[in-house]
């Protein structure tokens, strides 16, 4: 057999942490060294064929076994105590990772429903109360605790991460650290901030010293002796923000109370397999920009002009982002690529006939209010906004198009994906219809979002594709699973 070695281009650049996790789901052998990934012969041809750069192998030694057809098998909770847009966000993190995820509710984890994954995340939202006193429901907490004692994983963002914690009896007490403020949480703030990174923890891996994201009152852990490892600090305070909750985050606060403390806890082992976040990794580089945008942009445009704001905003990398790094590394730290586990692949069903003509005329409708909405800014500001319309819309045409092509090629191997896709859509279509009183700059990042999920999905569909051709899988024969009227 041919090896070939991939290497690693860090965290601003996808697409091969995606072709190699879409390797993993279709069966190859992935061996992980210092600066990339070594390919078997199958997955290098389509890696080529994907438009990817393959080196040799020469003097690469593996830094660790291959592990094969290994893929987590990942379920989001998305019942009502989290919803959308919170549970959108990691998918769109884990796709533009290449990697499949389901969203469950309350009722699914009540009758076993986990018993089928390999890893639960919790997104933002109320988990920060306990899901059965936010679901009205008993047996969720339950249920996701003998998850975890039973092997499962976990990975938590912000209300997902008080959840874990222990300092109220709604919480599950996996990491033995209470935060600060056990329950007004709103004392803290929204904004963008820092992390660092500890340089001794797999968390890190492909990764700058620091890395920013989204904060929203995220948990604040006291500096104590604990069992669980801090992976990632607190490091600094980029920008208050307004977006979606208007109480930015005060530079004296952060300066004395969160500055320095943990930012991502990784649970004691015999406690359970889990690590948690207190701020955002998983909200995509479009969440950060809609930040900037309604702070940064709108209080330094008079300063240094249009010009400089635009080059600014056209920085932002799209289905590129350090804090899905940082979750891709977390899902290797939790051992998921190193357990036997069922392959996505060998769980797939038909695709579904998926349907874009409804999302489609939603984000028409939300630009044109958008459009109506930024009349009221001053005439400059108004330039920035409109530019950000008309590259959406564009944007939008274009992933439209490359879906209908996609999509119709897409076989088996991908119907997870699609099928999550489907439903996302029909949250946001919901969402964008129903949010009248939101700001353009917060309608415009809930607009992004059914994109950047639509383009993250035709990625995947189109190394799927790639993928099963070295394979010659003559028994699957492509079909169309897109609307037949859509675009006419």
């Amino acid at each position: 057999m041919t090896f070939r070695f991939i290497r690693d281009p860090g965290p601003f650049d996808g697409r091969t942490l995606a072709f190699v996790n879409r390797a993993r789901t279709h069966g190859h052998a992935v061996t992980e060294v210092a600066d990339g990934f070594v390919l078997g012969e199958g997955a290098s041809l389509a890696a080529e064929a994907a438009g990817l750069v393959l080196q040799d192998i020469s003097g690469r030694v593996p830094g660790r076994s291959p592990p094969g057809t290994s893929v987590p098998r990942i379920a989001i909770y998305c019942g009502s105590a989290v919803g959308y847009p919170y549970w959108a966000y990691y998918a769109h993190a884990f796709l533009s990772l290449g990697l499949g995820c389901t969203g469950i509710g309350a009722d699914e984890v009540i009758s076993g429903k986990l018993a089928d994954f390999d890893l639960l995340v919790m997104p933002g939202g109320f988990a920060t109360w306990g899901l059965d006193r936010a679901e009205a429901k008993s047996g969720v907490d339950a249920a996701i605790h003998a998850f975890l004692a039973d092997g499962g994983a976990y990975i938590g963002s912000c209300g997902g991460a008080f959840y874990l914690s222990s300092g109220r009896p709604e919480w599950l007490g996996i990491i033995d650290a209470v935060p600060r403020y056990t329950h007004e949480y709103l004392l803290t703030g929204a904004g963008l901030i820092s992390v660092s990174l500890d340089d001794a923890s797999d968390l890190g891996r492909g990764l700058p010293e620091a890395i920013e994201m989204p904060y929203y009152h995220g948990p604040v852990y006291a500096e104590r002796p604990r069992e669980a490892a801090t992976l990632a600090r607190f490091n600094d305070l980029m920008l208050s923000g307004r977006l979606f909750i208007d109480n930015p985050l005060d530079r004296a606060l952060f300066d004395k109370s969160i500055r320095g403390s943990p930012a991502a806890l990784l649970a004691a082992p015999h406690r359970g397999r889990a690590i948690v976040f207190s701020p955002h990794p998983e909200m995509g580089e479009f969440v950060r920009k809609g930040i900037v945008l309604d702070s940064y942009v709108r209080k330094y445009l008079p300063v240094r002009g249009s010009k400089v704001m635009n080059e600014t905003l056209s920085f932002y990398a799209k289905d590129a982002c350090a804090g899905f790094r940082m979750i891709h590394n977390a899902v290797q730290s939790l051992g998921l690529y190193d357990q036997p586990c069922h392959n996505a692949c060998d769980l797939a069903s038909t695709p579904p006939e998926l349907r874009l003509s409804s999302v489609d005329a939603a984000i028409a409708a939300s630009l044109a209010v958008m459009h109506d909405q930024a009349q009221a800014e001053t005439s400059e500001f108004r330039g920035i906004a409109e530019q950000e319309f008309d590259r959406l819309s564009a944007e939008w045409t274009d992933i439209r198009n490359r879906a209908i092509a996609a999509f119709a090629r897409a076989s088996r191997k991908s119907a997870e994906i699609l099928t999550t896709l489907q439903r996302l859509l029909n949250n946001a279509e919901e969402t964008l219809a129903c949010n009248s009183t939101i700001s353009w700059v917060e309608r415009l990042v809930l607009t992004e979002l059914p994109v950047r999920l639509t383009a993250a999905a035709c990625r995947i569909v189109d190394y799927d594709v790639a993928l099963a051709t070295p394979l010659n899988s003559a028994s699957e024969k492509p079909a169309s699973h897109v609307e037949r009227t859509f675009g006419q």
